[in-house]
């Protein structure tokens, strides 16, 4: 079995990363991200960098995280991207702990 793009949008929308789309009738309401737990995580463990895990993938969203902030990327718009990619990273960690055969 292959999981592709539609498992893992459907994984970043259950940990509240995915836009969420508000209606009213006919008006249309801005999109937002859903959740705030992931944005907490990235806030509190990454941004700060004494409090990094000492982990490859901590490593690298750390230097992603340093990397942004220094190119003058406004904070709220580098702690979503972080966020994303942390999203993707640990859909491909899961997907191969428990699919060993299935790589991407």
């Amino acid at each position: 079995m292959r999981w592709g793009r539609e498992s893992e949008r459907r994984f970043k929308k259950a940990l509240g990363v995915a836009p969420v789309r508000e209606w009213s009738g006919d008006e249309k309401r801005k999109s937002r991200k859903a959740g705030s737990a992931l944005w907490e995580w990235c806030f509190t463990r990454i941004e700060v960098w004494r409090s990094r895990p000492k982990n490859a993938i901590g490593d690298e969203l750390g230097a992603l995280m340093d990397n942004l902030k220094a190119g003058k990327m406004p904070v709220k718009k580098a702690r979503s991207t972080v966020c994303a990619k942390a999203v993707r990273l640990l859909f491909r960690e899961l997907v191969a702990e428990l699919f060993p055969g299935n790589r991407e």
